[in-house]
């Protein structure tokens, strides 16, 4: 057998010195806040290394003396209403409504990541699994599933899921946020500190201590209005930083020292739905005019889906806390009065320079579904019931004394719409608009608060060490 120029490998061709080992180095700091209260926290980075994105920061409450929780559908994440990085007294990225923003993104972490991870380092607690009737091995219904035991000694509607105990406030659990979800512009992208010339800040507004960030256990409908507050001891920013050789670090500045990335900044709109005159055949502009604008979604929550005396009180403004989700949720069409799975719909479309993006108004809760996930390349992880109230999966249960059922709870609080825009253009100067029309919403539950998050193309620039940010 014979052998050409080509087959030979270059390391053989090229012998001389060769890199064996590229030193590596990961450093931890514990930051502290520089601005520490009970609305506002401002964490400094220092200039050194590259950041990991995965660095978090962590989060305790003080013991409120209660049997309370944070929301099972984006845990400990519901503390933050606004997040903001700052670069030499720029603002590179912001994003308002956080927490529901985060609801949204949370949709699509593997189950049992949330089973296994989630549950433990952000208190999440959102996974599904098969509910087997009262200890045979037949199953009809979809439950949580958080490695607690369904069935033994219970009924089918008496029983009762409780966290685990470590999950409860009074026992001070420490959860955490890593910064890529925080912070957009950090999502895959190392931040290369070491180059930067200007001062690094992290700047979260948090949520009022009365009613946003917790929930309470049914039975505890007298206490709703007990303050949840931070323990400044346990509220940290654990920075890793990654190091090379001198040589290397000296290279990767010099080759980048004019670097840029772009990323997707989600921009809020949001309106207040008061009546069926503000959600039957609407159409609102949502911004996003001379903008790169990839995706959208849309979500509608109420301040008046808790009860004010547990499951047989009445709906009223500020009661949120007294229910699994809090305020951070999507509601499907419900107007109350629906029987035998015939529930009201949602009729939209979306209008992007002059041209709706699809040929007939969306109806069909399938066809949400399936705009949700072709929007983001991946299925929403939640039941067909939680989504859009239809199919009659959930099992009849309870779940720190709250019923969970076909109208209760979880049913159709997953509502999410989320449209693309693959086109690739720019949006005109008039904006894009979503017409709706929602056949039937809850008046009890009213007024609604509509949220439209458009993503906006926006490009982060590193030269010389200083930064700017610019949209695309």
């Amino acid at each position: 057998m014979s052998y050409t120029q080509n087959d030979i490998p270059d390391f053989l061709q090229n012998v001389g010195a060769q890199l064996t080992d590229a030193e590596q180095r990961i450093d931890t700091d514990i930051l502290e806040p520089v601005i520490f209260s009970d609305s506002f926290l401002r964490f400094q980075l220092q200039n050194k290394g590259i950041l990991n994105p995965k660095s978090r920061i962590t989060f305790s409450f003080n013991s409120p003396a209660k049997d309370s929780f944070v929301p099972l559908g984006n845990g400990i994440k519901s503390l933050v209403q606004r997040a903001r990085l700052v670069i030499g007294g720029k603002t590179i990225c912001e994003v308002d409504d956080w927490a529901h923003y985060d609801f949204y993104k949370s949709l699509f972490i593997d189950q049992q990541v949330v089973k296994e991870r989630e549950q433990y380092m952000s208190g999440r607690a959102i996974s599904n699994g098969v509910v087997y009737n009262d200890e045979t091995n037949d199953s009809e219904y979809v439950g949580l599933d958080l490695g607690n035991e369904f069935i033994v000694n219970a009924t089918a509607t008496d029983t009762n899921m409780v966290l685990k105990p470590f999950q409860k406030l009074n026992n001070q659990p420490v959860f955490s946020i890593s910064l890529d979800e925080l912070i957009p512009c950090l999502r895959n992208q190392s931040l290369p500190l070491f180059m930067l010339k200007e001062d690094v800040q992290i700047e979260l507004t948090l949520a009022s201590t009365i009613g946003k960030r917790a929930c309470f256990e049914e039975s505890l409908h007298a206490d709703k209005d007990t303050p949840i507050t931070l323990n400044q001891n346990e509220c940290r920013l654990i920075a890793d930083y990654t190091f090379l050789d001198g040589e290397t670090m000296n290279a990767y500045a010099k080759q980048y020292s004019n670097m840029s990335y772009t990323f997707l900044e989600p921009r809020l709109t949001r309106t207040t739905l008061t009546s069926g005159a503000d959600w039957n055949d609407q159409v609102r502009n949502v911004g996003g005019a001379g903008r790169r604008v990839p995706k959208m979604f849309v979500m509608l929550s109420s301040d008046k889906m808790g009860k004010d005396g547990g499951n047989t009180g009445t709906q009223t403004a500020g009661h949120n806390q007294l229910t699994l989700l809090n305020d951070y949720r999507a509601i499907a069409p419900f107007s109350g009065t629906e029987a035998n799975g015939l529930y009201a719909s949602l009729t939209v479309n979306v209008k992007k320079n002059d041209n709706f993006i699809f040929p007939i108004d969306r109806t069909n809760s399938a066809l949400h579904y399936h705009g949700v996930q072709q929007t983001e390349g991946m299925a929403p992880q939640i039941t067909r019931t939680m989504f859009s109230r239809h199919g009659n999966a959930l099992a009849n249960n309870k779940f720190e004394g709250y019923t969970i059922n076909q109208q209760e709870q979880l049913s159709g609080q997953f509502f999410v719409n989320a449209y693309r825009f693959p086109d690739g253009e720019r949006v005109d100067s008039r904006g894009l608009e979503v017409h709706f029309k929602y056949s039937g919403l809850d008046t009890d539950t009213a007024p609604f608060t509509q949220r439209v998050y458009i993503e906006v193309e926006k490009v982060v620039s590193i030269v010389d060490g200083i930064t700017t940010v610019d949209f695309q």
